[in-house]
C-alpha cells in the first residue's frame, strides 16, 4: 500500500502547530528535567511516546466511535485520568512545602519503571484525546487514506512530539535554568502542581457535565 504523501504533508503541518500547545505532557517533562536525572527524562519521554502511539492507533482503528457509543467508558477513563492529574498536582504542592529533594540517579529498575509509567499515564489520562486525534485525522483526510498512510502519521506524531519534549528536557537541564529552579523551587513546584490540578479538575468537570 503506497503512502499518500499529500495527506501526510497536510497532517504534518497541522500537527506541527499542535505540538507546542501547553498541556500535562509538557508540564510532566519540564518537571522531570528539573528534578531528576537525564536518564529519567529519556524514560519519561519514552513512556509518553508509548501513550501517544496507543492513542493514535486507537483513533486509526475507530475507537472514537466506541467512546461515542459507550459514554460510560469515556466518562470512566476521563475521571480516572483526571484523578491521576489531581494526584500529581497535590503531590507537587506537598513537595513545594518541603526541603529540596536530591536528584535521583535512576539506577534502580523500580524507579525507572515509575518514570516510564508517569510519562505513559500522563499521555493517556484523557480519553478525549482519541476524539481530538480522530478529528485531526478527519480534517486532514487520514481516515480516508490507507493504513500505511495512517501509521505513517503516527510516526510523524512521535517524531515531532519526542523532538519537542527532548528539546524542553535539554533546555531545563541547563545549569542556569537549574540554578534558577533551586532558587525558586517552591514557587515553581507549587505553580506546576496548581496547573496539574487545573487540568485534572477541568477534565473531570467536562466529563461529568457532558
Amino acid at each position: 500500500m503506497p503512502i499518500d504523501t499529500t495527506i501526510l504533508a497536510t497532517f504534518a503541518l497541522f500537527w506541527l502547530a499542535i505540538v507546542p500547545t501547553p498541556g500535562p505532557n509538557i508540564l510532566m517533562v519540564t518537571h522531570v528535567a528539573m528534578t531528576r536525572s537525564p536518564r529519567h527524562v529519556a524514560l519519561a519521554i519514552a513512556g509518553n511516546m508509548a501513550g501517544i502511539i496507543l492513542l493514535a492507533s486507537l483513533a486509526l482503528l475507530g475507537w472514537a466511535a466506541l467512546l461515542q457509543a459507550f459514554p460510560w467508558l469515556r466518562l470512566a477513563v476521563n475521571i480516572l485520568g483526571g484523578a491521576y492529574l489531581l494526584y500529581v498536582g497535590l503531590k507537587l504542592i506537598g513537595r513545594a512545602r518541603q526541603p529540596a529533594p536530591p536528584i535521583l540517579p535512576g539506577e534502580t529498575p523500580a524507579e525507572d519503571w515509575k518514570t516510564v509509567a508517569l510519562g505513559f499515564v500522563t499521555a493517556v489520562s484523557n480519553a478525549q484525546a482519541i476524539l481530538f486525534i480522530t478529528s485531526i485525522y478527519a480534517v486532514t483526510g487520514v481516515l480516508q487514506a490507507n493504513l500505511a498512510t495512517g501509521f505513517a502519521t503516527v510516526a510523524i506524531m512521535v517524531a515531532m512530539n519526542a523532538s519537542y519534549l527532548f528539546l524542553l528536557g535539554w533546555l531545563f537541564r541547563r545549569e542556569p535554568v537549574r540554578r534558577a529552579y533551586q532558587r525558586f523551587r517552591r514557587s515553581f513546584e507549587g505553580t506546576v502542581g496548581a496547573l496539574f490540578l487545573f487540568f485534572g479538575g477541568r477534565l473531570i468537570w467536562r466529563a461529568v457535565m457532558r
